[in-house]
């Protein structure tokens, strides 16, 4: 019927295309099939990304995406590259006095789970689980900030910042982060680039003393504190009395810490410590268990306490004895000087 109608001059426009149109949706659903396709693509491209970025981390190395960016500013020459860093105008002039320069902010970081955790009921403990679990997710954050220097081909790190972080929404979990500024000196890197946590200024007063950094060290010491009934009492004083079983715990564990801190040293050849920073934190806890004991009623407290510090050790050749100096500057040629303090044969024009 519709066919014969047509013949008879009736207008069906379902029955007439218009050939531009029909082009235009051809090509439009064209373009959606290639899109569909190119985010697939992708889609599969971020997958498999992200499981061999997974499969890196849980070797201890760096994501992909971060190999390939320190990679690109190792290779570029370090005259042209724009480089970040939390050095201070002082520092960085201080620097690149001794030839050195920045090259750019590395960092280390790890997210760690705890396992179970057990505490007493009866008197104080360390928390051997949480101890080591800091110890280790430090050792994975310093090791990774290791492999930014590698890349970045940069000969040490400054201002090495110790972050340990625990979330209220994540309350198993630690995070670790440590932060610094690369920087480059004279000379071809080493395989084993130095890393410390002084300042600019204190790493140029070592330097310059014949020393050299051997390495971060750290410890950690996750420390229970079980209240009694007695500090419950003290806390209820109306005298100023010393808490002495606080006094204890904290003495405990930072001496805990400090062994750590010392082992570590011995392990890296050291001969001390320089720079070192401790820092605390306490979490409310409580305890629980099967029987009516009066400890269950109360908040007791876990002490963690982080040390961090820079092993060094005389460098070959240095000098037995650094002479103080104060700068003069010149009036004839405008030129800054070191002049050694108490010097007789010192000339000041």
């Amino acid at each position: 019927m519709s066919n014969d109608q047509n013949k008879h001059g009736f207008h069906l426009p379902w029955l007439h295309k218009d050939p531009e149109k029909e082009a235009r949706k051809a090509e439009e659903a064209q373009r959606r099939n290639e899109l569909v396709a190119l985010a697939a693509q992708t889609r599969v491209a971020e997958e498999r990304r992200q499981q061999d970025d997974y499969a890196l981390l849980r070797s201890g190395g760096l994501p992909t995406g971060a190999t390939q960016r320190l990679k690109e500013i190792g290779n570029a020459n370090s005259d042209g590259v724009l480089f970040t860093s939390d050095l201070t105008p002082d520092e960085a002039a201080l620097l690149r006095r001794e030839g050195y320069r920045a090259r750019g902010l590395v960092t280390g970081s790890a997210m760690y789970h705890v396992g179970v955790a057990y505490a007493s009921a009866y008197n104080d403990c360390e928390i051997n689980v949480l101890s080591q679990a800091y110890d280790t997710a430090t050792g994975l954050a310093v090791a990774r900030m290791r492999q930014e220097l590698k890349l970045i081909g940069a000969h040490g790190v400054v201002g090495v910042r110790l972050e340990l972080v625990r979330h209220e929404w994540a309350d198993k979990t630690i995070e670790v982060q440590v932060v610094g500024t690369a920087v480059e000196g004279p000379g071809l890197p080493s395989s084993d680039p130095w890393m410390c946590d002084l300042s600019g200024q204190e790493w140029y007063a070592l330097h310059r003393a014949g020393y050299s950094p051997v390495g971060l060290v750290w410890g950690h010491c996750a420390w229970f504190v079980l209240t009694t009934q007695q500090d419950e009492w003290m806390h209820q004083s109306w005298s100023n009395v010393e808490m002495t079983h606080w006094s204890h715990a904290l003495s405990h564990a930072r001496q805990r810490a400090m062994d750590d801190l010392v082992r570590r040293t011995r392990e890296h050849k050291g001969i001390g410590v320089a720079g070192v920073k401790i820092t605390r934190r306490l979490d409310d806890i409580r305890l629980y268990g099967p029987d009516q004991n009066p400890a269950y009623e109360r908040e007791h407290h876990n002490l963690v306490i982080a040390v961090i510090g820079t092993g060094i050790k005389v460098r070959p050749g240095a000098p037995r004895a650094v002479v103080p100096t104060v700068q003069v500057l010149s009036l004839l040629d405008g030129r800054l000087a070191n002049v050694g303090m108490g010097a007789t044969d010192a000339t000041i024009e």
